[in-house]
């Protein structure tokens, strides 16, 4: 049986190559593309896909919310995530939400058909560095067992968690009402007194010392 892939990809020349990478990897697939994230639902909706791939800036989509959204139509389906933003900074947070994978559009042809064949088999797929800095981030945080909440403020610990959910700073400022240079400012409040210098380390923080919040 021939695989049915989806594509979301808003860039037409970016989908050209992802298109022309699958034909390659997989010529007896059968593509299809969508350029907003409410055509990707509505295709979903209407048949089922042995893989997704999908750009992180979607028109009509909210980034990281994305991957639960296609969980709620097809809760098996491979997602492998396909960005130009930096991955060290949106991988993990990406996998916790469920992503099966995330690659970088500068990664090497024979990375996306690696990924590709690890999502489609069932595994987890990341770049190496990803994969050497998550793991350095937990060998070296093991000895931290202070609680989140009594290191920082109520409205810090609010953004703190948003911030390790994805969410740049705009959207922040949208959802908690607070000015983008507020929200900058607690930013760097939060770093400084968790010890951390990005948001993977940040989105680490928090699985460690508060393994148990939603």
């Amino acid at each position: 049986m021939c695989a049915k892939i989806l594509i979301a990809e808003d860039h037409p020349l970016v989908l050209m190559g992802i298109q022309h990478l699958l034909n390659a990897h997989l010529p007896s697939a059968v593509i299809f593309a969508t350029d907003d994230f409410n055509k990707t639902l509505l295709a979903l909706e209407k048949q089922k896909f042995d893989l997704l791939v999908m750009d992180i800036n979607l028109p009509g989509g909210d980034k990281v919310g994305m991957v639960n959204s296609v969980r709620l139509k097809q809760p098996n389906l491979p997602i492998l995530v396909c960005s130009s933003y930096d991955e060290q900074l949106y991988a993990l947070p990406f996998l916790k939400a469920g992503a099966n994978g995330y690659i970088s559009k500068t990664a090497p042809n024979e990375d996306f058909k690696t990924a590709v064949d690890q999502v489609m088999g069932g595994r987890i797929y990341a770049s190496p560095s990803v994969l050497q800095n998550a793991f350095g981030i937990l060998f070296n945080s093991r000895g931290n067992q202070d609680s989140i909440s009594e290191k920082l403020s109520d409205k810090e610990l609010e953004v703190a968690k948003l911030l390790s959910k994805g969410l740049s700073t705009k959207s922040i400022s949208d959802h908690i009402h607070l000015s983008p240079s507020s929200v900058s400012t607690y930013k760097a409040k939060i770093f400084e007194k968790l010890g951390v210098s990005n948001i993977i380390d940040l989105t680490t923080y928090f699985e460690l010392n508060e393994p148990g919040r939603q």
